[in-house]
């Protein structure tokens, strides 16, 4: 009678497991990843930007902040700023972009003004504020950000259905391409955009037009998207991701899926290294040496960083945005 007891038990235990578990996902294992330094914040850390020196920090309601990279010392915190002579309270900071080329910061604050907001940072103990950005500036999903050839800032952004891209030199150049649906995370290659659209998949569009050259569905939504040489990876959220054949720009291919333990929000890469940004999973690490058979190298959970909005990587370090701080993760 105990043994069957026992197997009884035994069984349940297994149904337990595997009615948790998904099927093909990884061990949540921390591999070759280890935490090296803690930037303490005042609100939660929403976004982050990585140059090679600094990093400049959204803390939703408490404004933004800006570290030394070189120290790991903190320049300054901003939890408001002066507008034509006027004080200026940050509600909810939710994406920030850096130019340090260019001395200029984009901050966008979500509700009060809903607007992004260009700081001058030649000074980043006290930036200087510029003419803010107002237009299709309602639920940003990603902002970013890169120096312009002919001066100043080229600034993109996804919310809703809409793509919005321009030049910012002291006064702001907007265009916009409209879609039939809500896009998210994207990436700029040559002449075209690589946009994830959600519950249709991936978009590829021609950047000098807007144009559409292909939608590629996915098994779940598609939440972020990077390209490395001629294959996408995607981000599916519920489905971990996936690596798509973009050579042919008209008829892309699924090449490998890859479950995960938790949902899967941000992509980012950096030579051999896949970084995955998850809620609930923290970060995941991979080795791209081959990017069409990426191997799991390490993961910590949010049990160790905390409940995890974005990750990035620079210069061979792991960034993670989270609830509890902004870590440094060294790869050994």
């Amino acid at each position: 009678m105990k043994i069957i007891i026992k197997i009884t038990f035994l069984f349940l235990g297994l149904l337990v497991l595997l009615s948790c578990a998904k099927p093909n996902e990884p061990a949540a294992v921390e591999g070759n990843l280890n935490i090296e330094h803690k930037f303490t914040i005042s609100g939660y850390a929403r976004d982050i930007s990585v140059s090679d020196s600094h990093l400049y920090i959204a803390e939703d309601q408490a404004g933004y902040t800006i570290y030394d990279l070189n120290t790991n010392g903190l320049i300054s915190h901003h939890e408001s700023f002066i507008m034509e002579t006027d004080p200026v309270m940050f509600e909810n900071v939710r994406a920030i972009t850096a130019v340090e080329d260019e001395n200029l910061l984009f901050v966008y604050d979500l509700y009060g003004t809903n607007a992004i907001y260009p700081f001058d940072m030649t000074d980043k103990v006290n930036p200087s504020a510029l003419v803010p950005i107002f237009g299709q500036t309602s639920n940003i999903v990603q902002l970013d950000s890169d120096i312009s050839p002919i001066g100043g800032a080229d600034l993109y952004w996804t919310n809703g259905s809409v793509y919005s891209f321009g030049r910012f030199d002291e006064s702001w150049y907007p265009n916009i391409y409209m879609f039939h649906n809500s896009v998210a995370g994207f990436d700029i290659v040559g002449n075209n955009i690589f946009i994830a659209a959600e519950q249709l998949g991936f978009h590829i569009v021609n950047k000098n037009n807007g144009t559409i050259i292909s939608t590629t569905d996915t098994e779940a939504e598609a939440l972020d998207v990077k390209i490395v040489d001629n294959y996408a990876i995607v981000a599916l959220r519920q489905a971990g991701f996936a690596v798509y054949d973009v050579a042919n720009t008209s008829a892309p291919t699924l090449v490998r899926q890859i479950e995960t333990n938790e949902y899967i929000y941000t992509i980012d890469v950096e030579g051999n290294h896949l970084v995955l940004g998850s809620h609930n999973g923290g970060v995941y690490l991979y080795d791209i040496s081959d990017v069409t058979e990426p191997v799991l190298t390490g993961n910590l959970n949010s049990d160790k960083i905390g409940y995890t909005y974005k990750s990035m990587i620079k210069n061979g370090k792991i960034y993670a945005a989270t609830r509890n701080g902004v870590y440094e993760i060294g790869m050994e």
